[in-house]
């Protein structure tokens, strides 16, 4: 059933402009939508219209079983100001680990991501992840500062917590008894979709998936994110948490806000696990303004738009779309 979907989806995105492709890297097959920018042209007064300026890539990495269907509702608004891609990581919806293969380690996954970004945005890109995308996102950013220009994260795990600390998850994950399902629904949304309880027994199937249950058995120390890797970072980096989230640990939060040093907070009310999925305007506004925020950290030329650190100050005042009668218009961020 999620193949078919994730088949439907492919298609529709196709239909509205994206390239469907796939690369070869270390061995893995890597399926990704590439959706080419669509920003608004403004009339200049007496010249006629003025040329958009190149778009920056975004590249947005999904969380653990899931798959680039994740971030379907936010994609018609970030291509306002970015060229999108949205790849399948190795196992999980097209994308393919080597022949003879069933997973890939999570080391490997981080060698696969920064190889794909290194060829899809040679120059460098904005990256955005959801919970293991977003412990990806960091590794690479840790890893090639070169390579990423902004960072933000979505409810992201990741960080080296203590082992009690992931008790609850485990359970959930691996537990056979009935309902875990729905418990599982009910920690990773606020408000559950309705139609999401469609797919419990898929959901469960995927839970048990190599590229999802022995990833996890596999995970070792040092895949981990440790204090002197966080360090490591560079670029600008925003962390957008869904406050109603009960499936990972409040520690996960925590880290990010005191080891990523200037990170930018975003907590999104009524929001659990998935800011994409629930609340995905509000998640749109704030990846629209992840330029701004590396504006206002370069050294000369900069327009300090957006603060370097925390949830306070100033909004920029960033065009952010929103759906009106099933269209895309776009509007003004309010003031604070």
């Amino acid at each position: 059933m999620l193949r078919l979907v994730h088949r439907l989806m492919s298609l529709q995105w196709r239909w509205h402009g994206a390239a469907i492709r796939q690369r070869s890297i270390a061995g893995s097959v890597v399926w990704y939508a590439d959706f080419p920018a669509r920003p608004e042209r403004r009339p200049r007064s007496g010249r006629g219209r003025r040329a958009p300026r190149r778009a920056p890539t975004l590249v947005l990495f999904h969380g653990l079983g899931a798959s680039s269907t994740s971030f379907y509702p936010v994609v018609p608004f970030l291509r306002r100001a970015y060229r999108v891609v949205v790849p399948d990581l190795p196992g999980c919806g097209a994308s393919r680990p080597p022949r003879g293969r069933e997973f890939l380690g999570f080391s490997e996954l981080v060698d696969v991501a920064e190889a794909f970004v290194a060829e899809v945005a040679p120059g460098g890109a904005y990256v955005a992840g959801n919970s293991m995308g977003g412990w990806i996102a960091t590794k690479v950013a840790a890893r090639r500062p070169d390579l990423v220009t902004g960072m933000a994260l979505l409810n992201p795990g990741g960080p080296a917590l203590r082992a009690e600390d992931w008790v609850d998850f485990a359970r959930i994950l691996w537990a056979e008894e009935k309902g875990t399902m729905d418990e599982w629904l009910r920690r990773m949304f606020h408000r559950p979709p309705l139609y999401m309880r469609l797919f419990l027994r898929e959901f469960r199937r995927v839970m048990k998936a190599p590229s999802v249950a022995q990833l996890m058995s596999s995970l070792r120390p040092e895949d981990f994110l440790s204090e002197a890797e966080v360090e490591k970072v560079r670029s600008p980096a925003v962390l957008v948490w869904g406050e109603k989230d009960r499936l990972i640990p409040d520690g996960c939060k925590a880290f990010y806000l005191k080891k990523l040093k200037g990170v930018r907070y975003e907590p999104v009310p009524d929001c659990g696990h998935c800011p994409q999925l629930e609340c995905p305007s509000r998640t749109a506004q704030i990846l629209l303004e992840l330029p701004a925020l590396a504006a206002a950290r370069r050294p000369r030329g900069a327009h300090p738009q957006l603060p370097a650190g925390g949830g306070g100050g100033t909004r920029a005042r960033t065009p952010v779309p929103r759906r009106r009668g099933g269209l895309v218009a776009v509007a003004r961020a309010p003031k604070s």
